[in-house]
């Protein structure tokens, strides 16, 4: 498959720059500016407040400086350290979700996609008519293999107008949709499209339900999932899950076996089907030990 590329907004200009040359674009076009020129010397010499709403004032100055000193980071490609200072800033300034924005991108530059997720989530939260936040929003979905919230987000932005280059990288990722669901597809007999993206939306709700604590209402969902695609090896591996979380031992590793007979590579699966082993040796020896470890035991997405 080609190299999928991922195009967000410059947080100096606002023009669309591929993630992978921004680090590039920031010291080429706004050298002055990251080098801590025009923004900074504005921000010393007239600090600015703006009021929350809340009754309290926010220190604009500050803002702005910590939003030099993260892009300065990111066109080091320091991008752990542009995180850290951009997470300093308080959700009351202004562009906060150009912020988020810029704590995705720098997910997506260290491979971390269901961080990066959070971020995009955030930042379409809060600007929800900016389509480059759609786009990116979706562009995170795809790389989690969320391919029906993908398809999703990239309509969205199509419907708000995106400019020409974006419209442009917005037809370009759903092509790439295109190629990855009928890849998919061709290793699940007997699902078509539309039921992936029903067995997709199910997996997510289990998810939700399992993040609430509701391990019954996610067993309904994750039965669905294994019944209808028996090629699921996340649907019975997150059974086993579910059934080691109750407690219920043998149930559990009957499905964790199942999970890894599907796919051998599963290790969600395959690091819970260990834990299991574990559990059931210790708790011979003490009955409490897997409330212990509740807590370690790996949860993996669809």
């Amino acid at each position: 498959m080609k190299q999928q590329r991922k195009f967000t907004k410059c947080p100096v200009c606002g023009v669309g720059v591929n993630t992978n040359n921004l680090a590039e674009h920031l010291q080429r076009v706004h050298s002055k500016t990251s080098d801590g020129g025009v923004v900074r010397e504005r921000a010393e010499t007239n600090p600015l407040n703006a009021d929350t709403g809340n009754g309290q004032m926010e220190d604009i100055t500050a803002c702005v400086m910590a939003l030099e000193k993260g892009t300065r980071l990111m066109a080091s490609r320091k991008f752990k350290r542009a995180i850290k200072v951009f997470e300093t800033i308080p959700e009351e300034c202004p562009d906060i979700d150009n912020v988020y924005m810029l704590i995705g991108t720098s997910y997506i530059q260290l491979k971390r996609p269901e961080d990066a997720l959070i971020y995009f989530e955030k930042a379409v939260k809060s600007d929800p008519d900016d389509p480059t936040h759609w786009h990116n929003l979706g562009f995170a979905y795809f790389h989690n293999s969320y391919f029906a919230k993908t398809r999703e987000c990239l309509h969205k932005a199509l419907a708000l107008n995106p400019d020409k280059e974006l419209k442009k990288n917005i037809r370009e990722l759903l092509g790439l949709l295109k190629e990855a669901l009928k890849l998919e597809l061709a290793d699940m007999p007997g699902i078509d499209q539309e039921t992936y993206f029903k067995l997709e939306e199910r997996f997510r709700k289990g998810i939700d339900f399992m993040d609430k604590g509701n391990l019954d209402a996610a067993i309904a969902e994750f039965k669905y999932v294994a019944s209808t695609d028996k090629t699921s090896a996340r649907g019975y591996g997150n059974l086993g899950l579910i059934y080691l979380l109750k407690g219920k031992l043998e149930v559990a590793e009957e499905h964790l076996k199942k999970s890894l007979d599907i796919n051998p590579a599963y290790k969600p699966a395959s690091r819970n089907y260990r834990a299991l082993k574990k559990i059931k040796k210790k708790m011979r020896k003490d009955p409490e030990y897997l409330d212990k470890m509740k807590d370690k035991i790996v949860m993996r997405y669809f």
